[in-house]
């Protein structure tokens, strides 16, 4: 099984095109993520993601939503 680190180092390397945003906020979003990166920090997974919003939600418990 793969890490989150081992995930986003692939993501992060076979892009084939890189992501050209659109809007402000794409713009603001991309140049975050590219912070991130270059910190050296990992990325968080979707499945991450969506247990940092239920816990700050509240409503995660016992590894449900």
């Amino acid at each position: 099984m793969k890490t989150s680190t081992e995930n986003n180092a692939s993501e992060t390397t076979l892009d084939p095109e890189p992501f050209t945003p659109k809007t402000p906020l794409g713009k603001k979003l991309l140049a975050i993520r590219s912070n991130i990166i270059a910190d050296g920090l990992p990325l968080l997974t979707q499945e991450e993601i969506e247990r940092e919003i239920a816990e700050r939600r509240g409503g995660f418990n016992n590894g449900s939503l």
